[in-house]
């Protein structure tokens, strides 16, 4: 087993896959740092933008049974190589959107490669971890909030050099590009791991309260991606780079806590890190909330990010060792009840913030979180 980070970076075959792990969340944290540029760019309100969003889990969602179809085809790390390539080269697509619509299309065609690439460098990770029998998922998930903390934090930065949004993720894209074809050699040769076929599942009674929460801490984590710089920029009036802060500090805290959760699961029973995570996501949420200052509200971020970062690994461990549930099945119920609470938060969010104001939009997310720690009291976890 992988003990620590040195160990990883030492293995050659894991660190390439959490290096492509990281590529996929610097493509993302890049452009949702500058989210609140675009929205005024095309004179969006808030609902109209959660329309908008809603292409990009859209496109994931529609990627998982063409990714499960590719793996079956080609060799795993071709798969995860050819599928970042394409990702990266996508990333240009949303600022040439003129509209709503090509917004949104652009989005659901993003959505569609990344969606691919994250089912692809995922079951890289678990050919890794079979052939060499090795732990190397909690720390790839971890470098992939570590990438996210990476290109919010950069964005905010490049945003405030005012350098134009399609010059900046172009040249995002030829780093990234660059980076991969060092690493590709290396991925080519990753041992095969044939995916399973991904569909949408609906859970079976005996996993339905750890889906349901699930569907809770996603919706939060989603929301925050997608909201957190729009409500630093609209709300708080915060400038570029404050606004990037908040979904890197989120990033940032979700990264340490995943680092070291195969460390904090040894002490603290998964039942309450599930009932601690909720009640400290939704500490940091209703901080960032309460408080209109915006220090204190990258601070709430990074709370939220802290606690739910044990989170979803923990459920999807108690998904595949549910007692009377296959594990493929129960995986899969989680994944999907999750991908739902993503697929709703951004224009559920956006009609709030529509009619009520974002503020109160986002404390509907602090509500969900709630919920989801009464719900860790009463489902039955081992």
């Amino acid at each position: 087993m992988i003990r620590s980070l040195k160990a990883f970076v030492l293995h050659v075959p894991s660190l390439s896959v959490g290096l492509t792990f990281m590529t996929l969340s610097i493509l993302f944290g890049s452009w949702l740092a500058r989210l609140p540029e675009i929205q005024a760019r095309l004179s969006l309100s808030d609902g109209y933008l959660g329309i908008a969003l809603l292409g990009l889990p859209f496109g994931s969602l529609t990627a998982a049974p063409l990714a499960a179809w590719l793996l079956k085809r080609i060799p795993t790390g071709s798969a995860a190589s050819w599928s970042t390539l394409v990702a990266c080269t996508l990333i240009v697509l949303p600022p040439l959107a003129n509209n709503l619509w090509t917004l949104t299309a652009s989005l659901a065609l993003l959505g569609l490669a990344v969606g691919t690439m994250n089912v692809s460098i995922n079951t890289a990770a678990a050919g890794i971890e079979k052939a060499y029998r090795i732990r190397i998922m909690s720390v790839c998930h971890g470098m992939f909030s570590l990438g996210a903390m990476i290109g919010a934090g950069s964005s905010g930065l490049i945003a405030m050099a005012d350098w134009p949004l399609l010059y900046h993720l172009s040249g995002v894209a030829i780093v990234l590009v660059s980076l991969q074809m060092l690493i590709r050699p290396i991925l080519l040769e990753l041992p095969n791991e044939e995916a399973e076929e991904a569909a949408f599942a609906m859970p079976p009674k005996a996993i339905w309260g750890v889906a349901l929460i699930g569907f809770c801490i996603m919706m939060g984590e989603g929301t925050i991606a997608d909201w957190s710089a729009v409500y630093l920029t609209k709300t708080l009036h915060s400038n570029p780079f404050v606004a990037g802060l908040g979904y890197a500090g989120f990033s940032l805290a979700m990264a340490m806590g995943r680092f070291y959760g195969d460390v904090i699961r040894q002490v603290i029973p998964a039942k309450k890190l599930l009932l601690f995570g909720s009640l400290i996501g939704a500490l940091g949420l209703a901080l960032a909330l309460v408080v209109p200052v915006p220090a204190l509200a990258v601070l709430g971020f990074s709370i939220a990010g802290l606690g739910f970062s044990t989170l979803v690994p923990i459920l999807f461990s108690v998904g595949a060792n549910t007692p009377g549930v296959m594990p493929g099945v129960g995986v899969a119920a989680v994944a999907s009840a999750g991908l739902l609470g993503i697929l709703i938060a951004p224009p559920l969010i956006g009609f709030i913030s529509e009619y009520f104001g974002l503020r109160i939009g986002l404390t509907f997310v602090v509500t969900m979180a709630l919920f989801a720690a009464y719900l860790s009291k009463r489902v039955k976890i081992d």
